[in-house]
């Protein structure tokens, strides 16, 4: 197994605890416009210590740093329906259907743009991959749901932007662009696409909105989450510029899902079945395959 192979399963169980952010805001009503804001400002600092600590040569503006900086933009959204759609869906029926609908398009894109491919066993490995969010979705969980149709819609623009965000980053990262290099504008591109949609949402410039929704929980929440996935990022960054395919990599990431199913079951007592916990061994023999 390469380098790039497990540092991609390394930010994908930082993703795992770090998604678990998500669920925290949406349980405690965090304002998710706020929430993703104060992210994009953490992101920005750990960047900014990156970039001074290890001073990459290809940290000034260039093509591949406007390409990451619109996946961040794009990410902006992404965050902020994901809260959105967490307060229709349970997490145990949100992240298995995203985590099917992102991926596979990856597959299809990694495929279409980058002309990837893969062996006999790395098929198989993606296939059980893709197949495993669906031992997580029970039909009896659909009548515990505020509103599934809101929530899957939700869902899908989620999975659209991931997909997307994904695939601009894996292109930067193949033209040579510096990990912390690429942190950073992502970082950037977050933090203005947060902006941008509380202006366009509220009318106004947008500093009284944060202000009346900031509160010592929402910081220590969004600090938390922003941290983890700043970490998880690189780690994919990397996976990316080392070698890693856009549809194994995004097909790993998709395994993050029973990390926060499992906190979801403890902490806020979600359902829980046999089938769930066949799913975490069907990840190990995947990631075998892909391996």
């Amino acid at each position: 197994m390469q380098l790039w192979f497990w540092a991609a399963v390394t930010g994908m169980v930082l993703a795992g605890i770090s998604n678990f952010g998500f669920k925290i805001a949406a349980k405690k009503g965090f304002d998710a416009d706020t929430f993703t804001f104060y992210g994009g400002l953490t992101s920005l600092v750990i960047a900014g210590i990156g970039l001074l600590w290890f001073q990459p040569q290809d940290w000034s503006l260039s093509i591949l740093a406007l390409v990451i900086f619109v996946s961040g933009f794009i990410s902006s959204q992404t965050n902020l329906f994901k809260v959105i759609a967490l307060r229709y869906i349970d997490a145990t029926i949100f992240f298995p259907l995203f985590k099917i609908t992102s991926p596979l398009l990856a597959v299809c894109l990694g495929i279409i743009v980058f002309g990837e491919k893969f062996t006999l066993l790395q098929w198989c490995g993606i296939v059980i991959g893709h197949m495993i969010p669906l031992l997580l979705i029970s039909a009896k969980e659909s009548k515990r749901q505020n509103s599934l149709l809101k929530g899957i819609l939700y869902m899908f623009i989620v999975a659209v932007t991931s997909a997307l965000a994904a695939a601009l980053n894996k292109y930067a990262m193949d033209g040579g662009l510096d990990i912390w290099s690429g942190l950073w504008y992502m970082s950037v591109g977050l933090t203005i696409g947060c902006l941008v949609l509380l202006v366009t949402k509220i009318r106004t410039l947008p500093h009284r909105h944060i202000m009346t929704h900031t509160n010592g929980p929402l910081i220590k929440a969004s600090v938390f989450r922003s941290t983890l996935i700043c970490f998880s990022v690189l780690c994919v960054l990397f996976a990316y510029g080392n070698g890693g395919d856009l549809g194994i990599v995004q097909t790993i990431q998709g395994f993050y899902i029973v990390v926060p199913i499992v906190l979801s079951v403890l902490i806020y007592k979600e359902h829980i079945n046999w089938m769930k916990f066949s799913a975490v061994v069907l990840c190990i023999v995947s990631l075998l395959m892909m391996g």
